[in-house]
Parts: C-alpha cells; structure tokens; sequence
C-alpha cells in the first residue's frame, strides 16, 4: 500500500468520524438539534455521548530504503531526510510520485535536521560536520550553503509575513545554533551558476552560553506593522525580544533585526525553569489563515517543553515595549505520572510536543498522549506500536492543513484529531465560563443547556434582571419562570423576561402575544404608580428627585413599548387597564399610537382645551374627523379652526356648511373684526377655486347679510365671478334686493343682460354714476346704448332739473346728438344755457359736409381713371406666331380658341378650363358649369335680336350695348383666365403637388416597359 493511499483513507476516515452519525449538520457543520420541537415544548437532550475517538493514531505504510532521520511536513508536503543522505519528497495530494534527491557530499556528513518553512517550498538541511544545504520546491538538487558553513542549526524562525506567490525569497529569517548564537539570512532560488543563493548570512545576537537555541519564532504585532516579538529557547530559559524592524529596500543585504537586537544586548529578558534536560521545544498555536503565502494574524498560545514540565500562556500583543512581556496567563502544567513496576510514580519527560486549540500531544519513547488545556486531563493515551528495535524520532505538525506526524527511525504515524471541541462546551460550564461554553455549542440542546444553567446560576445568586435574559433564551417553561419571578415579587426582573419572550413569539403567535402585552401593560402602569406615591410620600427629601427621574423614565418606557407592540394589544382591554390607573397621558398616547384620534380630540374637547384638540386634528389625514368635530369647533375657536381647515385641501367645503351656518360672528371677541366663515369661503372660492353653486350662493348670502350698508366686498365678489358666474343670478338679484344691496343689484341686472333695468335701478336711486356705467356696457348694441344714455339724459333734464349737466353727456356719449335731447328741455329754457352746444353741433355738421364733398371729388377722379385704362385695353394686343404652341399639351394653339397673358404663356380655353378646374372650390365649380351652358345656349340663337337688358357703358358720350353671350363670355374669363396658371398664385398654392401626377408616372412605367 503506498502512502497517498494511506493518506487517503485516514482522510476518509476522519471525515466519515464527522458525518457518519443520522443528526443533520448545519452549514458549520454542527450537530443541530430540532428546532421546531424546542419551540413546541419538547426539549431533546442533544446531550448523548459521542463514542467516537478524538484522537486516532493510523500507521502510514511506506517502506522505506534506508533508516529515516528526520521528517517534516508544511502545507501538505512531506520531506524525509534518511541516514544515506537521501532527501525524499512527497506532494500528499499526489503521493504516488516521490522525489528521490541526493545530498552533493563532498566528504563524509551525517543529516542531523531538517527546517521546512510553513509555505512548503524552502528546506534547510543541517549536518552534524557545520554543512548546510538548501533545497527548493522546484529542484531536483540540493545547493550547499557556503555562508553557512559551521553552524549547526538548532532552530528556524521563518518570516511568515507579507509574503507572495511571486516572491520566492525566504525574507528575513533568524537561524539559532548548536552554540547560543542567532544568525539572520535570507535565501533565494537561483539558476545562476555563479551566484550564490543566501543573500547575506549574519550573527545578530549571543546569548553568551553554549547552550542550544531549541525553538525560534517570529511574530508581528497586529496593529502595529513595524513592530515583532521574536520568542528564543534553550533547554531552560525563554527569551523575549519586543522591537521595531528596520527592513531596508535599498540594500537587500541590511539587517532587519540587528537594532531590534541590539537593545538586549546586556539585560536580555527571559523566563528561566530549573533542570538538567538537554533538550527543550517551543510550540505555537494559530487562528489566522494562510493565504497567498502569508500568514494573517498572530499567534493565540505557546507551549513550552521543560523539565519540570509544560509552560503555558496566552500571546497578547498591546503596547509592549522593550523590555516588556506579552506572554499572559502563563502557566507550568507537570507532565502526567507514570506507574513502574515497582509501584512507584514517576512523571516522565516526553520526547516532543504539539499544541492543538485545546490540547497539548505529548511524544514519548513509546506511547502519544493527549492532555485538554481545560481542565488538565488526559483524554488520550496510546501506546505506538514499534517493531523490535525501532526508535521513536520526534512529531512534526503541519501548521497550515493542521496534521499531526510522529516518525520512527522505520515508521511513520499520523495522529488524526476530529471533534476536538467536541465537548469543550461542557469544560467551560464547568467553569461557569457561560460565554465561552456557548460559543462551542453545536446544537440548540446544548445551547440551552447552557443557558438554563447561566439563568439558575444567576438566580441562585439573586441577580434577578440578568438571570431573566437568559431564562429568556432557554426552554424552560413559561409558567415555571414567571412564578419564581412572582414569587420572590420581582416584578421588574418579570417585566424584562416577559419582554424578552413577546419579542422571540413568531407572528401567528397572537393569542399569546396579546396576553403577555397585556401582562407588561399591568406591570408598567403598577411601578409608574409606585414610583408616583413614593415621590409624593418624599416630597422634601432628597430622593424625591430621583423618584421622579426613574418615572420619567419608565414612562418613556411604556410609551416606547405601546408604541412597538400596539398592534398586539387589545384595544378595549388597554383602554380599561390605562383608564382604571387614571393614567390620561399614557391614555392619550395609546390612541394617538392606534391611530384613535377620535378619542384624543373628544378628550382635549371635554377638556375644554380646544387648542390641544386642533393640534391633533391639524396631523389627521381622515376628512371624516374633521367633518365629525366642525360644529364644536367652529362654535368654540373659529379662527384657529379656520386656519387647520384651511391647511387641508381635500376637504369638501359643501360638508362643512352646517358648522358654518351655525357659527354667529355676533358672539365672537370684540377685537376680532372678521367673519371666520366668509374667510373660510374667500379661501376654497379664490385659493381652491372651488365650482360648488352650492358654495358660491352660501358666500353670497354672507356677504348679503352682513350688518353694515358698505357692499364693497360683495361688489368685489361679484366682479370675481365674470359673466359666467357659479352662483344664481335669480337668488342673488333676491337676496340683493331683501337686504337693500342697491349697487349688488345693479351688477346683477348687468350680468343677465338686463341693462335697461341695470340704468333704470341706478336712476331710481339717483346714482347717475352707476347708471353710466352701465349705459355704456352694451357695446354691440349702438341703438340699446342710445336708449339708456336718452334715459339718463332725460333724468338730468326732468329730475334734476341740470341742462348742463345733460349737455355734458354729449361728451360721453358719442351716438347722442343735441337735437336728440332738445325735447327733453322744457319750453321756457333759454338757449344760452346751450347756446355752446349747438355752436359746437352746427360745426360739426360742416366739417361732415366738407368731409362728404372731398370724397365726392376723389370718386370723380377715380371714375376717370378707370375710363382712360379700359381705353387703353381696348388698344393693347399680342403676336401669335404659326408655330405657337399650347403650354399645357404642347398641340398648335391656333388650332383651337386660346387664351394669351402678357407674360407669352397660351393655352388652349379647353386645356386652361380644364386644369383651373382642379383648384376652384364647389362653388366656383357651379358657376363654370352654368356659365358654360348658358353660353351654349345663347350660341344656338345665333340671329336673335339685340337683348334690351344687355349691359351697357358709356365711352366718350357714346352709349354701347353689350350683348349677353359676350357678357357671359366676359364671367367665364374673369373665373378661368383672371391670371396665367404658370406664374401667378395658382402656381404658387400647388407647390406641393408633384410635377409627374400618378395616371403620367404609370404611363411612363407602361412605356419603359
């Protein structure tokens, strides 16, 4: 069997050891327990133990050519250094191929260790003789180190910081030797044959003993890039460096730990633990991730092997500065005992050591055992099973895949951990390390049992508010909690588990969800009272102060939770429970919160606190509320109502009318001087511009009524409302006429076109300026206009007895004349009182007559013009030649009768009549076909008599009868030949038209074809 195969099947295994059980696993792959019977009641234990083994140790059948020295395995890949100086190496994802590679001997040397770095790619060899190999991922050969020649390396403090896939340099790194002394190097692979590998290889420190260095380690500090602890070893003291790396670009040979260094160079601080061993080893353990060949994170724990035993701690990394510690927590735990033969205890040291997160693997020349860091136990013991003479070697541990190697000097083992926290929840419990145990919880019954546990313990201890969090949380029975809770009359430790549990109820929970709301309602409302009666028995002491403080508080509280969970609360169960406590504030803010708003205005209402009631009112969104409380209102604060209303455009004025008629300005304060319902109706009629002839005629009636003779604000409404207004003309012109409203009245016989009795209202309430007005409205109308302006003439003449003021009409009125109004004048007036008047008429009328003569003679001389062009007519001619030809079918034009323009356009009457045809409109068309036929009829009576009632005009004094086929013939002329078709307006109205129409283009489509 080969070795991928083996290593295939332990993988299978300890994944099976995973998976194999029937409980399902959530996605982090921990047991779950039902959730839905946990929830109902029932609660499983989830508790069962687990028989399977933590920690199993699977021999890996290899056979190997040659006794093996050491062995070393990073990120998935084996190395093994045999006693023939042979390295071989394994990828463990394709075990089937093995690289053989021989260490260049250029005389005898023996292997004495391997360092693998955690990437997998870089292997020093070291030999008992000082020489030193290198060997890379990539190479079938291993270099010799010539910079290293002499020093026996111990230990390996790789660099596993801000590495790269790129970059195929070791960094920095620090080499412990045989001799106490710390070297700094780095390595890099290269193809050149001349150039040397190690960069630089440098002492940076000295211990000053000849002790060996047993483990190296290099770790940076999180939050501080440029700052490293670097963790030394010797078979008895630990040394710790805290300092700045000084890394330098430029120089690739400069060291980087020398200054750090450098500061210890007299007091080096170390941790020192008595014994003989020759031997020690350093441990770490890790939580961060390797990505992109680099780790994240620092280090979480270290274990130290000793003689007297396992030294332990915790790495905290802080603001550690030289001279400082960051190991906290340490330990020293004493390796277990082990029975002899003689009965006797005898604590053994082991050969080598692994830390897990929550167990310490310790090799011994026969047997591996396992010991929990929790409680100092050992959960594993196994004894290695060797052959006759085979000699156990040491363990070696994968960092980044987390596998643990024991290898003989034949064998190899691998030690499978799965579970390993398994059952770290219950250690923690143990220690009532309740945040911990629930953090390694795989399944809800754990989990409550752990919590059910904090919440005893808590409760033991009387700290009742923090033990009902957790009951809280747990499955214990409701009924089982609230009595201990009552019990022991702890109402607020109550209160806060009640709350806990109503918040984890699911939604169709409602039966329950309103009992226990209804529950916390009842404790709220008792401790407010408490807290209210023990401020009044305090009244004068110091505690009255924070009595008060801690109501306040509780009713934020309250009004916090009803605003949260109102929806779960019965709405009259609440009322009652609020009410019983004469708790109005928390009443109010219950309904506010249900949206009861109803209940808060009646409130504020009965009250009398109609101010706070509008203020409710002002944030509704319901109409319905408003129109509910508008009587109330209106009679009580008007004009505050008025304004919310007004900030309410959806409301229906019509719905607010009975509030407003049942308003009476009368009974309003003496400094307030506006009727609140008229300013009601200005604002939806000219801000809204509400329609509603319902509205308009209930603002009219207002204005009507109104207890003062000034109509101003009703002449201004009715101007507002146009010709077409929205109110009744006829109600209006009552009301108008009920309430005296004379000025009103008169609009409103001008706005129904009454203007007669418009001038004959103003005249009987001697208002001639209003009267004027009017008179003037019918513009259409010059005969109506002459009529009432007579009308107001006459009134001034009869009434008031003023001729000048009537002669002054003559003025405005420019169809009145002087003898229009001289009836109206009594006999017995004298013509001086007009005497102006008629002056000024008399000119008038002759500078009409001048006016009428001067238009005469300009007629005269347009007459004469006209016989002198048609004299001229009668000589103007045009030259046809033989070859003219028609310009519309292009045939002889003296073939046929034609038509000839100034312009030499000729056409043929035809093909002229026949294209104007298609531009004159139906009843030009009409009149061509009846001209047409008339003179076709006129034609057939060649030898008739001269018609007496032909035309006739006169040239030069003689008179010439026109027969009546030429004037018919002149008619057609003037409708088809008024203008030439190819350069007049005709041409320019077909514009669009094409000049192929669609019979000529199928023409042209017939001949091409």
């Amino acid at each position: 069997m080969s070795i991928v195969d083996d290593f295939q099947e332990n993988s299978n295994d300890a994944l099976q050891s995973y998976t194999g059980n029937n409980s399902f696993l959530d996605t982090a792959g921990f047991e779950q327990a039902d959730p839905v019977m946990l929830e109902t009641g029932f609660v499983s234990t989830g508790l069962a133990k687990d028989d399977s083994e933590i920690f199993s140790l699977d021999l890996v059948q290899f056979q190997f050519p040659a006794p093996l020295v050491a062995m070393s395995v990073s990120n998935e890949i084996l190395v093994m250094a045999l006693k023939t100086n042979h390295i071989l190496r394994i990828d463990l994802q394709q075990a089937h191929d093995v690289e053989d590679i021989e260490i260049p001997r250029k005389s005898e040397v023996r292997i004495y260790k391997i360092f693998f770095d955690p990437t997998g790619r870089h292997l020093l060899i070291t030999t008992e003789q000082g020489e030193n190999f290198y060997l890379f991922e990539k190479w079938k050969k291993a270099k010799a180190l010539s910079k290293f020649k002499g020093i026996i390396i111990e230990s390996v403090g790789w660099n596993r910081f801000n590495g790269s896939s790129s970059d195929t340099s070791t960094k920095k790194i620090l080499i412990g030797s045989r001799n106490g002394m710390i070297f700094e190097a780095e390595i890099e692979p290269t193809d050149e044959f001349f150039k040397k590998e190690e960069k630089f290889c440098k002492q940076v420190y000295s211990l000053n003993r000849n002790v060996p260095i047993t483990g190296l380690r290099i770790e940076q500090f999180p939050a501080t890039t440029r700052k490293y602890l670097i963790v030394a070893t010797t078979p008895t003291r630990l040394y710790q460096f805290i300092g700045n790396a000084t890394p330098s670009k430029d120089d690739e040979v400069a060291s980087m730990f020398e200054n750090l260094f450098a500061s210890y160079a007299i007091n080096p601080v170390f941790q020192e633990l008595p014994g003989d061993l020759t031997y020690s080893e350093l441990q770490f353990y890790s939580q961060y991730q390797y990505q992109d060949f680099h780790y994240q994170g620092a280090a979480k724990n270290f274990a130290w092997l000793t003689n007297p035993g396992i030294y332990h701690g915790s790495l905290v990394f802080g603001s550690q500065d030289f001279g400082d510690s960051v190991i906290d927590s340490a330990k020293l735990l004493p390796y277990p005992s082990t029975a002899n033969n003689d009965s006797t205890a005898t604590a053994e040291v082991p050969l080598s050591i692994a830390l897990t997160e929550f167990h310490f693997i310790l090799l011994y020349k026969e047997r591996v055992k396992a010991i929990c860091q929790l409680n100092d136990q050992i959960v594993f013991d196994d004894e290695i099973p060797l052959k006759a003479g085979e000699e156990v070697r040491t363990m070696t541990v994968d960092n980044v895949k987390n596998t643990f190697w024991i290898y003989t000097d034949s064998s190899i083992f691998e030690l499978i951990v799965s579970k390993e926290d398994r059952d770290v929840w219950k250690l923690y419990l143990e220690k009532q390390q309740f945040d911990t145990a629930l953090q390694y919880c795989k399944n809800p019954a754990q989990r409550d049992k752990v919590l059910t546990t904090q919440a005893e313990h808590y409760f033991s201890q009387k700290r009742y508010l923090l033990s009902a969090s957790y009951y809280a949380e747990s499955t214990v029975p409701f009924e089982e909690v609230t009595l201990k809770f009552v019990e022991r009359d702890e109402r607020d430790a109550l209160k806060k588990y009640l709350l806990s549990k109503l918040d984890k109820l699911r939604r169709q929970d409602l039966t329950q969800k309103t009992m226990i709301a209804t529950w916390l309602v009842e404790i709220y409302l008792s401790k407010i009272n408490t807290l209210e009666d023990l401020a009044a028995s305090s009244a004068g002491s110091d505690d009255i102060g924070t009595f008060k403080a801690e109501q306040k508080d509780l009713e934020d509280e309250f009004k916090g939770f009803l605003e949260q969970y109102k929806t779960d609360l019965d709405k009259k169960t609440t009322y009652n429970l609020i009410s019983s406590h004469g708790r109005t504030d928390e009443l109010l803010c219950y309904a506010s919160l249900i949206g009861d708003y109803e209940k808060v205005i009646s409130h504020w209402i009965q009250e009398g606190n109609y101010k706070q009631a509008l203020d409710v009112l002002s944030k509704q969104a319901s109409v319905d509320t408003f129109y509910k409380f508008a009587l109330v209102l209106m009679e009580n604060a008007p004009s505050e109502t008025v304004v919310v209303w007004m900030r309410q455009p959806n409301l229906n004025p019509r719905n607010l009318m009975p509030a407003l008629l049942k308003y009476d300005h009368s009974k309003a304060p003496e400094n307030t001087t506006q009727n609140q319902a008229i300013r009601y109706l200005q604002y939806v009629v000219q801000q809204l511009n509400n329609t509603d002839p319902a509205i308009h005629n209930f603002l009219l009636t207002l204005y009507a009524t109104q207890p003062t003779n000034d109509e101003s604000a009703l002449l201004q409404f009715l101007a507002s409302e146009g010709r077409e207004p929205y109110y009744n003309l006829d109600y209006a012109l009552r009301l108008c006429s009920q309430n005296r409203r004379t000025q009103s009245c008169v609009h409103i016989y001008s706005n129904m076109g009454l203007y007669e009795e418009a001038v004959d209202l103003a005249l009987k309430h001697d208002d001639l300026e209003l009267a004027r007005i009017n008179a003037d409205k019918p513009e259409d109308d010059d005969a109506l206009r002459k009529k009432l302006w007579l009308k107001i003439a006459r009134h001034v003449v009869e009434k008031k007895q003023e001729i000048k003021t009537a002669m002054d009409y003559l003025q405005h009125c420019d169809l009145l004349k002087i003898e229009d109004i001289l009836p109206f004048f009594p006999d017995f007036v004298l013509i001086d009182d007009f005497k102006d008047e008629i002056c000024a008429a008399l000119e008038e009328y002759n500078l009409n007559i001048e006016e009428l003569k001067t238009e005469m003679d300009e007629a005269t001389k347009s007459a004469e013009s006209i016989r002198l062009d048609i004299r001229e007519l009668r000589c103007r001619f045009a030259v046809v030649t033989t070859g003219e030809r028609c310009s519309i079918c292009d045939f002889p034009l003296l073939t046929r009768p034609f038509y000839i323009f100034p312009c030499q356009h000729a056409f043929h009457a035809d093909c002229m009549i026949s294209r104007v045809t298609n531009y004159l409109s139906t009843g030009q068309l009409h009149h061509l076909l009846d001209l047409q036929q008339k003179i076709s009829k006129e034609m057939n009576n060649v030898n008739h008599p001269p018609d007496p009632t032909a035309a006739t005009y006169n040239d030069d004094d003689v008179t010439v009868f026109v027969p009546k086929i030429d004037q018919l013939k002149d008619e057609l002329d003037d409708l088809v030949a008024s203008e030439c078709i190819l350069c007049g307006d005709m041409m320019i109205k077909t514009i669009e038209q094409p000049f192929i129409n669609d019979d000529e283009n199928e023409l042209l489509k017939s001949w091409e074809i």
